[in-house]
């Protein structure tokens, strides 16, 4: 049924809807305390509640214009690198423009400036002597929030971080059941005294550059809150209705977002009987930290029939919500599945996903309702740690063969649709996650621990890598996702370090790069509209404190027509 809350949420977040006929204009200036203009600043306006938001850049001559969708009483925000952030209040009236002036003041103090770097910056002082040590650890503690924001960087003793690093690869290794080793106390021990001595609380003194890009100038950035979600985990677009479909892993429930009158409503998944924790706490014993979640859905796509299928990984089972009619249904997966992960859809129309914990890889036929699992190869290029995890997957455009990623045992396999073997490889790169097809076959595969995106070409297995921009030397990036823009065939890549978004241009091999508003933004998958808006939830955990306003969001990036620069 739908919660009664969902009402109220929606209430919360109304603002003009994103793009209504009648657009208020807003425009003006970002300068520096001497009247100078300041290139690349984001300007956000918001609702007084701040949980609709509209970003855009300034030009190199300072200037910005956004047509918005709000209007009335309105808060205005200018926020660049090495400035204090400017805020003031604006009406809009959509009979004419309004006009904005924001002065910025320069930060002054060490202690301002460090505290205002990005947690890539931040993660510079956490090294390692061995580089591969170092992307090892990379790929195992930056999978659920920035690693150097303000809530991680927090100076801990050893021993307490020892605590959160035992607690961190207990979730990695969870499930694992022919596998129970314990993991080294001696890496945990290495990995605690390293953040112990990382985050001592003294300053970085690291210069981030100025990246300052005119091709970003035409974009617009769009975030919508989602009050009250823990584990907002992925999201997708619906075609019949354009509404945006966000599973939330730590409540079971589906939060439905009306991009055009910004209303929110939750349905409540049924409980169906299943204990907190689901299925897998109940085979394991465990508590799954402490979650209330029973199904805890983590990915979820749009099938030809117009509902929306979930892999609920606490379950063990792949959920069917259909819109139209606010119904949920379940189907198990059986054949000691643990952990569905995540999901994609061939030309069939059958759903193909991955097994997180028991090291399989199912396909479930909606016409038919079989369910088929495949259990996986158990080598590993990480002996050492005991997590396979079967993590990304899609379908190849040109033979239909399915292609998956294991993220801890760094390979990456292909299965054949009709015949279902299996085929692993290992791949030039640290953490495959979720990796995607272009039209043209090509594979892009997210390297976690490289901070870097690789293209493999299958049929004759080159492979090439391609890293991604950082703002200053020794700083790393952490894409968890990508995913590719059906009309333009560019790469999207989340890079969750930094609090940006990266678009790369395959036939110019070159990235374009979007800082986004806020601090803390942890992006999961991407999706795109229909209009060309780059889209994905940001849900660090643990909330509130891992995020700046302390919510998790839908954001979307509209990259415009790649404006040229404004001013000389």
């Amino acid at each position: 049924m739908m919660h009664l809350a969902g009402a109220l949420v929606g209430m919360l977040l109304v603002a003009a809807g994103a793009g209504p006929a009648s657009a208020a204009v807003l425009e003006g200036v970002v300068s520096d305390a001497h009247g100078a203009p300041v290139s690349g600043a984001l300007v956000t306006l918001s609702g007084a509640d701040g949980l609709y938001g509209e970003t855009v850049y300034s030009g190199r001559d300072g200037s910005f214009r956004l047509d918005s969708g709000q209007d009335g009483a309105l808060g205005l925000r200018a926020r660049a690198p090495g400035f204090a952030d400017a805020t003031q209040k604006v009406r809009l009236n959509a009979a004419r423009a309004t006009r904005a002036e924001l002065r910025l003041e320069r930060l002054e103090t060490a202690a301002e400036i460090s505290a205002q770097l990005t947690a890539a910056a931040q993660f510079t002082r956490v090294r390692l002597a061995d580089p591969g040590a170092q992307k090892m650890f990379q790929n195992d503690c930056l999978s659920c929030h920035q690693l150097g924001n303000a809530f991680t960087r927090t100076p801990r003793t050893q021993e307490q971080w020892a605590a959160i690093v035992r607690r961190m690869f207990g979730y990695w290794v969870m499930g694992y059941r022919d596998v129970r080793q314990p993991v080294d106390e001696s890496l945990i021990d290495e990995y605690a005294g390293l953040l112990s001595r990382a985050f001592d609380g003294s300053l970085v003194t690291i210069r981030e550059g100025d990246d300052y890009d005119a091709r970003r100038v035409g974009a617009r950035i769009q975030e919508w809150k989602l009050p009250g979600a823990l584990v907002a985990h992925d999201a997708t677009v619906r075609r019949n209705d354009r509404h945006f479909y966000t599973v939330d892993q730590g409540t079971d429930q589906i939060y439905i977002t009306d991009p055009e009158s910004n209303r929110t409503e939750i349905f409540d998944l049924p409980a169906a009987g299943l204990p907190p924790g689901g299925r897998v706490a109940a085979a394991l014993g465990i508590s799954l930290g402490g979650s209330a979640a029973r199904r805890a859905p983590h990915s979820l796509q749009e099938g030809p029939d117009g509902r929306l299928y979930t892999t609920d990984s606490f379950a063990n089972q792949i959920g069917v919500f259909d819109p139209r009619t606010r119904s949920y249904t379940a189907h198990d997966i059986g054949a000691g599945a643990m952990y569905p992960h995540t999901l994609r859809f061939d030309g069939r129309g059958r759903v193909w996903f991955t097994i997180l914990m028991s090291n399989q890889l199912g396909r479930f036929d909606p016409a038919s309702g079989e369910m088929v699992v495949i259990d996986l190869p158990r080598t590993s290029r990480r002996p050492d740690m005991p997590a396979l995890a079967p993590y990304g997957i899609d379908v190849s455009p040109t033979d239909g063969s399915i292609w998956y990623s294991r993220l801890g045992a760094h390979r990456i396999g292909r299965i054949d649709p009709e015949t279902l073997a299996v085929q692993e490889f290992d791949p030039p790169l640290v953490g495959p996650r979720r990796l995607r097809f272009s039209a043209d076959g090509m594979l892009w595969i997210p390297a976690f621990g490289d901070g870097a995106i690789v293209r493999l070409d299958p049929r004759t297995m080159a492979y090439r890598t391609y890293l991604l921009p950082r703002l200053a030397p020794g700083e790393v990036e952490a894409p968890y996702a990508l995913a590719v823009q059906p009309q333009t065939q560019e790469i999207w890549v989340t890079a969750n370090m930094s609090d940006r978004m990266f678009r790369f241009l395959p036939g110019e091999e070159r990235f374009i790069v979007y800082p986004l508003p806020t601090r803390g933004t942890y992006l999961r998958d991407i999706f795109f509209t229909d209009d060309g808006r780059a889209c994905g939830p940001s849900s660090p955990v643990p909330v509130p404190a891992a995020v700046e306003q302390g919510l998790q969001a839908i954001v979307c990036i509209d990259p415009g027509d790649d404006a040229a620069d404004r001013g000389p």
